[in-house]
């Protein structure tokens, strides 16, 4: 995680969504979603890495229940705080971290959301399996993050991944049980770079999650 860890989210949340540039991005991500994805609005979604929940929010009036994950406690505290102030039903934020435990067994979604967040996780594939396990048979995940860069994105103690390259990211999502996938740059994040703007792409991928068929002789 370099030096982004929960300790650092957490002194950025109370702020984090008066970046009108954040909130205008998760409204972006939202549309993309949903331009690939045939969202429901009884679909239960899982939102990991939920932050403060500004990609829930924008998905929120085209699905059912929203459960959002963050490992963050200041993060988990300001997203409750919005779902409280908003007055929606259907949504909570809880603080629970993939990368060291699965979720409980049994606990399903339809969709599986997370947004710029697999870069900064060490094993991406530990991940994705245990999203998969959370994702409903046939249903969807939409993953947003860094196409590749330079590592000029982060910090130079970074020490995470500089985005992914679209084969690697495709034998992950298929390792993990996942098929029908899709990806493609939807959207770019501008950020300064030695005194000069400089644009960062960002690709949405989707899957389904591949049924388990009975085989002709049962098994």
């Amino acid at each position: 995680m370099g030096q982004y860890d929960a300790r650092w989210f957490s002194s950025q949340a109370a702020t984090w969504d008066d970046d009108p540039r954040k909130v205008d991005r998760a409204r972006q991500a939202a549309n993309a979603i949903a331009a690939e994805v045939p969202l429901d609005p009884s679909w239960r979604v899982l939102d990991y890495g939920a932050g403060t929940g500004l990609l829930a929010f924008a998905l929120a009036d085209r699905v059912g229940e929203i459960l959002l994950l963050d490992f963050s406690d200041g993060m988990v505290e300001a997203a409750r705080r919005r779902i409280a102030e908003s007055g929606r039903a259907g949504m909570r934020a809880e603080r629970h971290d993939l990368t060291q435990a699965p979720l409980p067994e049994g606990e399903q979604f339809d969709l599986v959301i997370s947004m710029m967040v697999l870069h900064h996780v060490d094993d991406v594939p530990l991940l994705l399996k245990r999203l998969a396990a959370a994702t409903a048979e046939d249903g969807w995940i939409a993953v947003l993050d860094l196409e590749p860069e330079e590592g000029e994105y982060h910090d130079p103690e970074f020490t995470g991944h500089h985005g992914f390259r679209r084969g690697m990211l495709r034998r992950a999502l298929a390792s993990a049980g996942f098929g029908h996938m899709t990806v493609r740059q939807v959207l770019q994040i501008e950020k300064p770079v030695d005194g000069a703007p400089r644009k960062f792409g960002v690709f949405l991928a989707t899957a389904r999650r591949e049924s388990v068929r009975p085989s002709a002789n049962g098994r």
